[in-house]
C-alpha cells in the first residue's frame, strides 16, 4: 500500500478534531494499511490520521521495534494515573523532541480491525503513545504539553526511546541546522514552513543550549 505524506506543524488539519468511525469498512481498512505503512517508512512509535490528513478516528501504534504495528479506531482513554516527565517527539515535528508530563499508566477502549471492543490497561511507552496519539485526534499537539519554560530541542537520529520521532538526520554547521528530511514522507515547503513556525513561536532551544 502507498506511503502517505505527514502533514507539518502549523497545518491547520493537525488541530482538528477528527470523526468517529461509523462503519469499518474498505475506505478505512485502506488508511489503517496505509497508516501502518507509513508508520514503518518513518520508524516511528505513533501516527494519527490527522497526521496524513483524514479526520477520522484511527491511530496506529507500534510499542517495540519487534512487535506488530496494532491499529485503534475510535479510542477513548477512559482513566488515568500518575504523573512522570518524558521526553517526547512527533512525526509532524521531525527532528525535534521536548520534556512533557504524560501519565503513570492509562486505561482505554477502542475497536479493533474486525470491529471487536477492546479494554486495556497500559503503562510505559504504550501509555504515552495512547495519550499522544489520541491527543492528536482531538486537535491537541505534545507542544501543548510543554513544561514550563521548556524548549523543543534537536534530536539524535538515533534516538527512540519514549519519543515519537523519525531518522531525520540533523547536521550542525555554523549554528543551523540543516535536515536531511524523507522525502517519501514530507516535502519541502512542509519542513520550511515547520521552521518557520517555530522560529516564530520561540519555542526552539537555540544550538549552545541545546548542547549544555
Amino acid at each position: 500500500m502507498p506511503i502517505r505524506p505527514v502533514l507539518t506543524f502549523p497545518n491547520s488539519l493537525l488541530r482538528k478534531r477528527a470523526e468517529p468511525v461509523k462503519k469499518i469498512d474498505n475506505e478505512i481498512m485502506n488508511l489503517i494499511k496505509d497508516m501502518k505503512d507509513t508508520l514503518t517508512e518513518a520508524s516511528g512509535v505513533g501516527l494519527a490520521a490527522n497526521q496524513v490528513g483524514v479526520l477520522k478516528r484511527v491511530i496506529v501504534i507500534s510499542n517495540s521495534p519487534e512487535s506488530d504495528i496494532i491499529a485503534y479506531i475510535n479510542p477513548e482513554i477512559t482513566n488515568r494515573k500518575g504523573k512522570r516527565t518524558v521526553t517526547e517527539g512527533c512525526l509532524s515535528f521531525p527532528g525535534y523532541s521536548g520534556i512533557v508530563t504524560r501519565s503513570i499508566s492509562v486505561s482505554a477502549r477502542y475497536m479493533d480491525e474486525s470491529g471487536g471492543r477492546v479494554k486495556i490497561t497500559a503503562d510505559e511507552l504504550l501509555s504515552q503513545a495512547l495519550e499522544h496519539e489520541i491527543d492528536h485526534l482531538n486537535g491537541i499537539l505534545f507542544v501543548d504539553h510543554l513544561r514550563e519554560h521548556e524548549k523543543l530541542s534537536a534530536v539524535d537520529p538515533e534516538y527512540r526511546p519514549h519519543n515519537h520521532d523519525i531518522n531525520v538526520s540533523i547536521k550542525v554547521q555554523n549554528n543551523q541546522y540543516e535536515s536531511e528530511f524523507n522525502k517519501k514522507l514530507y516535502t519541502k515547503i512542509g519542513i520550511d514552513d515547520l521552521k518557520l513556525a517555530l522560529d516564530r513561536a520561540d519555542i526552539l532551544k537555540d544550538v549552545e543550549q541545546a548542547n549544555d
